[in-house]
């Protein structure tokens, strides 16, 4: 098993240095793509509240890129690997193909966590206000590690299906791009009977807490979104393993993308 682990790793690292200008492109892309968002702020926030405002922008922006690179790095990925043949090779040598797959954790965080530091230091150097300014960094910590446990099962989720169906993982991973305008709203100017179902979205309570953590927010339900954070968290990791292991059962069966129904 080990050996499974240690080659799953050198897979992943060697083709992130061998692309490396195609994930400095995606970096830099997304960077001058997100800074449309932050333009937004700027054209509706009064200047004495605009370092807050952004701020709390900039974080909200970081945490939907971990959740855009999971869908598209380890979601996208699939469609290579079933073109190269890669499904039926693992299985013939008994190896599940979604132990390589889970492997692009290392390329998403990796990706993710560069797009975070480029964007802090470059919106920061744009409008002259520090960004990267942490209160509570334990908090941050734990809350980007519950949104890459979410992102990445559901990432797993979409890889699965798009093995077991002729569906796009292109089409699956689009939910993803209308949850950004979610993430931005504030809990507290919310109604309170509200407040707990805008939490139990998936990726939002994770999303507060990492606002809560710059200072952006007020830490009025700081319990409910950790414990919603940690059940989502693990309820999402079930369901995306067992769909792993139905979709795997069904391919050995029928092979990848075979006739049939759900």
């Amino acid at each position: 098993m080990w050996v499974k682990v240690k080659a799953v790793i050198w897979l992943h690292t060697l083709r992130l240095w061998r692309y490396g200008m195609s994930f400095i492109n995606m970096i830099l892309s997304q960077v001058l793509w997100i800074l449309l968002f932050i333009m937004g702020v700027l054209l509706f926030v009064p200047s004495e509240h605009l370092t807050v405002a952004l701020r709390m922008a900039y974080w909200t922006i970081a945490a939907w890129s971990v959740i855009s690179s999971f869908s598209s790095l380890v979601g996208g990925w699939t469609s290579f690997f079933i073109l190269m043949g890669m499904v039926e090779e693992h299985l013939l040598r008994n190896t599940s193909p979604f132990t390589t797959i889970i492997g692009r954790v290392l390329t998403g965080t990796t990706v993710s966590f560069a797009i975070i530091i480029a964007m802090g230091y470059a919106f920061g150097w744009i409008f002259g206000r520090v960004l990267m300014t942490v209160e509570w960094p334990s908090l941050m910590l734990s809350a980007f590690a519950l949104l890459i446990v979410e992102s990445l099962s559901y990432a797993l989720s979409i890889s699965a299906t798009s093995m077991r169906t002729s569906i796009s993982e292109q089409f699956l991973e689009i939910l993803n791009f209308g949850i950004i305008g979610l993430l931005i709203v504030p809990v507290s100017v919310l109604p309170e009977y509200a407040r707990l179902i805008y939490l139990a979205i998936p990726y939002v309570a994770p999303t507060y807490m990492i606002k809560v953590s710059v200072g952006g927010e007020n830490p009025i339900l700081m319990r409910e979104a950790v414990l919603i954070s940690v059940v989502e968290s693990i309820l999402m990791a079930f369901i995306a393993l067992r769909l792993i292991r139905s979709v795997e059962e069904h391919i050995r069966r029928n092979g990848v993308r075979a006739v049939g129904f759900w």
